[in-house]
């Protein structure tokens, strides 16, 4: 169905988009249109194939080739997921308890990345310097943490929503290699690190002016929150949680880790 639906409507939505959806929902970035391409391309064999023979009993077999994109196309994306879990159980993840941590903005700010994407790896570099500053408010040590970093563009009704999705370890590494352990997180204080990193980002960009700063700092609630109760004591468990967290991104983002 959902195929069907793309091959005979892609077309017409892209006409329509500009008059109908672009104020709302911003332009039509170009690689929404190439990850439609790809996925009704996917398992085509005109798109190319490869021939597959066992060597023993000499059968042979086509293997089409598949999109390759994550999030959108059903099958190619549950084959990224599992290909993630495996680099993250063998590469990534370190022998540690780790955290989910969610980091959100204001309604008010959203809209500064909704027509500037390239903004969302400098928001996820906010999310990283604030964790490093406060485990080195912490533990009165400059340490290295262990983050797995996702962008997250949307929410739960598909509406431009940015925000992070962190999978850290409960503490780091200093200098002399030895690890400092964080047995808890205050998100509060964390939320502060966070709001700081980004109003100096938008203040850098000269999209905001120190007058909005201290107008959102004035409300009861900014907006900004972060979310840091989601535990991971074993590296199963901190598999199954990155793992949830690239099946929740959206096919753009990025991922990275930082630390040791």
């Amino acid at each position: 169905m959902f195929y069907r639906v793309l091959f005979h409507h892609i077309d017409s939505f892209l006409k329509a988009y500009e008059s109908r959806f672009e104020r709302e929902y911003g332009y039509l970035r170009p690689i929404v249109e190439e990850v439609v391409d790809k996925y009704l391309d996917c398992g085509n064999p005109k798109c190319g194939f490869a021939r597959i023979k066992c060597s023993d009993c000499g059968r042979e077999k086509l293997l089409m080739f598949s999109c390759k994109t994550r999030g959108f196309c059903p099958s190619c994306h549950a084959k990224r997921r599992e290909e993630w879990g495996e680099l993250m159980r063998e590469e990534l993840i370190l022998d540690a308890p780790h955290r989910q941590v969610v980091f959100t903005i204001p309604k008010m700010l959203r809209i500064f990345f909704k027509y500037n994407r390239s903004l969302l790896s400098s928001l996820c570099l906010c999310g990283k310097e604030a964790l490093v500053k406060y485990f080195k408010a912490t533990t009165r040590k400059e340490i290295a943490p262990g983050i797995i970093a996702v962008i997250q563009s949307f929410g739960s009704r598909i509406n431009f929503h940015p925000h992070l999705h962190f999978l850290v370890t409960e503490g780091g590494t200093d200098k002399q290699g030895r690890f400092h352990k964080i047995s808890s997180f205050n998100d509060s204080l964390l939320c502060r690190f966070f709001s700081r990193e980004v109003f100096l980002l938008l203040l850098c960009k000269q999209l905001i002016n120190r007058d909005l700063v201290q107008r959102i700092l004035h409300w009861r609630y900014t907006g900004f929150n972060v979310h840091s109760k989601v535990r991971a004591e074993i590296k199963e468990d901190a598999e199954r949680v990155g793992k949830y967290m690239i099946t929740t991104s959206s096919p753009s983002s990025a991922s990275a880790k930082y630390g040791s």
